[in-house]
Parts: structure tokens; C-alpha cells; sequence
């Protein structure tokens, strides 16, 4: 699907996102929660005004922002659209999911919030690393370290080695929500450095490998 489209669709999303806050407006109390500590419980809250319009309009700006530098790279061919497509969706979904959580809380209801956030971050990982490898050489998606940018070789090694870094992360990540819950902050928080850092590392030494040789 081409990207114009998707960033249609999520903008639709987004539209989604604020009808649900003019339908709960009146139903939850005047202050919600917008952050909820490791176990589950709110510690910070906002007025329901800022958490049902203020934070999904400040995702809806990062959305159309991201939205436009990806569409100005130069390189924008060599992004790939499945990757492009699945970055673009991840905001909008993230709106609804954050605000919907936050209107069912303030309802009194129970909700592991952990539990959900993680489930998000598994599918996640896994999409994103399904469709990294895909993407060329570019200036705004992708692993984008200097010995990357510099190389198309290591830049498709990177993100080969990448995308089977994001998958397994992903999996082990939703096996630990599943079945290790009360370890999930630190198995999310291992997941998190290991994606994050993994891959620069590798780059760098495939890089040096072929500086070496050359």
C-alpha cells in the first residue's frame, strides 16, 4: 500500500481518537491518568481535557512531522513502504490504545497497563523487523549510523542482522509478558538495549572488517 494512503488512513484513526474523547468527555472524572507506575497504578494525572485532546494532538503534530521529513529524504525510494507503512501506523494506534486505556481506567476499571503496553511493543518489534531488511540505504528510516550511511554493504548487513534482532526481541518480549510478568521490567528493559545497541555494534564491526580488507 502506498504511503499517501496509509498516512490517510492513520490520519482517520486520528479523527477516531478524538470522536472517542468527545464521547467519554462528560463520562470520566476532570482529572485522568496519563502515567501509571511498574505495578499498574496511576502516579500522574492530567485534566481530562489534556488527556483526551492535548496528547493525542501532540501525537497527531509527531505524526504529520515524521510523515513529512520521510517524504522530503532524497532517498525516499530506498525506504521501502511495508517498513514506512508500519512505522506510519504506529502513532495513531498508539493514540487510541493510550487513550483508551486512560478513559478505562478512569471508569474503575482493572487493567494491567503493563501488560497491554508490552503486547504493543511485541508486535511491534516483530513488524518492524519483518520489513528493516527491506529497506535501502536512506536518511531517515532504518539503522542510520555513519558506517551504515557511508556503505550500502554494511548498511544491508546492518539491517538483515537487525531485522532478526527486532523479531527475536519481539518474541522473547511477548513470552515474558505472557508467562514472566513479574520479570517484565527487566526482560523489557534487556529486550530494549539489546535491539537499541545490537545492531550499531554489528555495524561498526562489519564495517571495520571491510575497512581492513580493502
Amino acid at each position: 500500500m502506498k504511503r499517501e494512503k496509509v498516512f490517510k488512513i492513520g490520519l482517520v484513526l486520528f479523527l477516531i481518537n478524538f470522536a472517542m474523547g468527545v464521547y467519554f468527555l462528560n463520562k470520566v472524572p476532570d482529572l485522568m491518568p496519563i502515567h501509571f507506575n511498574s505495578k499498574d497504578v496511576a502516579d500522574d494525572y492530567a485534566s481530562k481535557y489534556v488527556a483526551l485532546f492535548g496528547i493525542p494532538a501532540f501525537m497527531l503534530v509527531v505524526y504529520v512531522v515524521a510523515y513529512f521529513f520521510t517524504n522530503k529524504d532524497p532517498r525516499k525510494r530506498f525506504q521501502g513502504d511495508s517498513v514506512l507503512n508500519v512505522i506510519l501506523m504506529i502513532v495513531p494506534i498508539l493514540s487510541i490504545g493510550t487513550t483508551f486505556l486512560s478513559v478505562y481506567y478512569s471508569l474503575g476499571k482493572t487493567v494491567k497497563i503493563g501488560f497491554w503496553v508490552n503486547i504493543f511493543l511485541s508486535v511491534m518489534f516483530i513488524l518492524v523487523g519483518n520489513y528493516l531488511p527491506k529497506a535501502k540505504r536512506n536518511y531517515t528510516i532504518g539503522i542510520k549510523v555513519p558506517w551504515t550511511l557511508d556503505n550500502d554493504y554494511v548498511w544491508e548487513k546492518t539491517h538483515r542482522f537487525g531485522g532478526y534482532v527486532y523479531v527475536l526481541g519481539g518474541i522473547l518480549l511477548l513470552v515474558g509478558n505472557v508467562f514472566f510478568y513479574e520479570f517484565i521490567e527487566k526482560i523489557s528493559a534487556a529486550v530494549i538495549l539489546v535491539i537499541a545497541f545490537a545492531p550499531m555494534l554489528y555495524s561498526y564491526f562489519v564495517y571495520k572488517g571491510l575497512s581492513e580488507n580493502s
